[in-house]
This record gives C-alpha cells, sequence and structure tokens, in this order.
C-alpha cells in the first residue's frame, strides 16, 4: 500500500566552485581550493558572473551609502597616481579601494551638491536687488565686482555681444517679430542646423532661470554621464589589439571620469577666491589622461601621445553633438 504522505523531492547539492589553491589576490592569504571568500581580509574570488556590467552596478548601487575610510585611502591615488587604481582593481586588489562605480557616484554627487553654490546669480533676483537697493548693492560689490555682476559677463554668438545691458531690446526684438525672425535677421549667413543652435542658446540666454553659465556646466555633467560607456567602447577600438575586456576598459573610465569630477569640484571650491581657466582645466585633463594610459595599458610614450589623440579626437567627435542635443532639449522647453 503506499503512502499517503508524499514525500519531499531531495534537494539537488548546491555545487562549490571550484578554485586552484593559492594566496587570495588583495592580502595574499593562502586559499584552499574549496575557499571562495578570502578567511583573512573576506575578498570574494572572482566568478565569471562578477566580470559582467550589471554585477558592477549592482554592487556599487546596494553598497553606496557604506561610506568608511578607504575612500580617503582611494582618492590620493585617483590624483596623484593615475591608471593605478585600475590597474590594482584589475589585479585582484579590491577591498582596499572604494569600488569603482561607488567612487564616481560618491565624488560626482558631492559635485552636483555644490554646483549651485558656484554659479552666477539670476539675472531677474539681481537687476530687481540692484533697482531696489542701490546702495546696499555697491557697497557690497553686487555691481562692481566683475566675478558677481552679470552686467559685466559677456556672452557672444558669432561675434554679437549679449549682455545683460542689451537683453532688454533684443527680449523686445524677439518678442515682436519672434525668435526665428530675428535669429534669420542677425545671422543671415547660416544653414537651418546652425541657426538652430543658436535659436537654442538665445532661449537659454534670455529665458533660463539659471545663469547661462550654470546652464552649460549642467548639461556637460549630465554628458559625462552619458559618455562614460561610450569612452570605453573608444578604448575598446583603440586598444583592440591588447586582447582586453570591455569590463577593464570600462573600469578604466569610471577612474578617469571620476577624477574628472573630483577636479571640477576642486575648481568650483578654487572659484570662489579665484577664476581659473578652462584651457589650465583641459590641460590638466590630457595631462591626467595621458599618464593613465602610460600607467595602465603600458605603452611607450610615443604610441600613448599617438593614442591620446586619437581618443581625444574621437571624444569630441561623440561629446559635440551630444551636448548640443542636451543644450537643444534644455532649451526647448524653457519657452
Amino acid at each position: 500500500m503506499k503512502s499517503l504522505v508524499r514525500k519531499k523531492p531531495a534537494k539537488s547539492e548546491v555545487v562549490k566552485p571550484h578554485h586552484l589553491p593559492g594566496p587570495c589576490l588583495n592580502c595574499a592569504a593562502h586559499l584552499g581550493s574549496g575557499d571562495l571568500y578570502c578567511p583573512q581580509c573576506g575578498q570574494k574570488r572572482i566568478e565569471k558572473e562578477d566580470m559582467s556590467f550589471r554585477h558592477l552596478i549592482g554592487e556599487s548601487f546596494f553598497d553606496y551609502f557604506h561610506f568608511d575610510s578607504k575612500f580617503f585611502r582611494t582618492i590620493i591615488p585617483l590624483l596623484v597616481k593615475p591608471g593605478k587604481l585600475t590597474a590594482e582593481f584589475m589585479d585582484g586588489k579590491r577591498k582596499t579601494y572604494v569600488e569603482p562605480f561607488k567612487l564616481f557616484l560618491v565624488i560626482s554627487v558631492i559635485y552636483f551638491l555644490l554646483l549651485p553654490l558656484g554659479g552666477e546669480p539670476n539675472q531677474d533676483q539681481e537687476r530687481t536687488t540692484s533697482a531696489a537697493f542701490p546702495e546696499q548693492a555697491q557697497q557690497t560689490g553686487l555691481v562692481q565686482q566683475k566675478k558677481y555682476s552679470i552686467d559685466q559677463k559677456k556672452y557672444s554668438i558669432d561675434g554679437v555681444p549679449v549682455t545683460v545691458t542689451g537683453r532688454d531690446s533684443m527680449r523686445r526684438e524677439i518678442d515682436n517679430i519672434g525668435l526665428k525672425a530675428y535669429v534669420n535677421k542677425r545671422w543671415p549667413q547660416y544653414g537651418t542646423v546652425i541657426k538652430l543652435f543658436i535659436r537654442q542658446g538665445l532661449k537659454i540666454i534670455l529665458y533660463a532661470e539659471k545663469s547661462f553659465t550654470t546652464t552649460l556646466e549642467h548639461t556637460a555633467s549630465k554628458m559625462i554621464f552619458l559618455l562614460i560607456p561610450v569612452f570605453a567602447l573608444l578604448l575598446k577600438l583603440v586598444y583592440r589589439r591588447t586582447q582586453r575586456l570591455y569590463y577593464e576598459h570600462l573600469i578604466f573610465s569610471l577612474h578617469l571620469h571620476a577624477f574628472i569630477f573630483l577636479a571640477l569640484t576642486v575648481t568650483l571650491l578654487i572659484g570662489f577666491v579665484v577664476e581659473v581657466n578652462l584651457l589650465i582645466l583641459v590641460a590638466i585633463f590630457l595631462a591626467y589622461l595621458f599618464f593613465a594610459l602610460k600607467r595602465y595599458y603600458g605603452e611607450r610614450t610615443g604610441r600613448s601621445l599617438g593614442k591620446l589623440s586619437l581618443l581625444s579626437l574621437l571624444y569630441l567627435i561623440v561629446a559635440l553633438p551630444v551636448f548640443m542635443v542636451l543644450l537643444t532639449l534644455v532649451a526647448v522647453f524653457l519657452v
């Protein structure tokens, strides 16, 4: 007679991952073939699924708020030893430093929190303050100081100056004849695409609540987020003969863009005291990228310089259209 009680099916035995005995890549402690985690430092041995983009994002996101001394231990090599963090990470030393995606998120969040403090004053607010309290504005330097006075901030579109004093008359003319007609009248020599970008730029200058410079900074920052995987793809293309995985180039790209946001944050803080020239900032980025490429990919100086030039050109070819599209989208929603 068959039993009326159904037996539970036996659970299939979980196959433990098998590794060759050897040292932990992080702390050099001895690991047996059945050890998945290091008993000394706790680092997990690298499995096939660990080399995926999904794992990189997921692991970094869930650990995002676990902020400890590793962050400060990571900042120094990020600043003074370009490419070292990527090399250490890919060599297996992953517990010593902050994970690449987490590092990028923390630094970029700090930058975005500080960004509103470094922007120009709102033009409507400044005009109202100067009109209502001329003596106070004069005393605080709101009108006199070039750094904080938007009246002295000069922008130009193809040589046509756009200042605060000229914006009111420009806005009145645009309101009368329309933005498209105004651009066709002022810049008749350009084609449809260039005129489209000029119209979007004028929208931001004339109608945006934030200053033009702040809008550009926000747009450029969003563009950096979008271009991190694209830059990794460019690295994969330029260094295709090295047979490196896309994952490795992505780690390099995350560390590079983390440095870019860190440099922008430092520039923002310095900007409260003295204005930083944009060309100096670009030169720092290029120098950092050169030394990072040379350290991580291990090629000679000449080849590294050549690939730096190629990467810079390809990056500009991709970044400029993306930047203009983002800027256009910002302007589309203004009026």
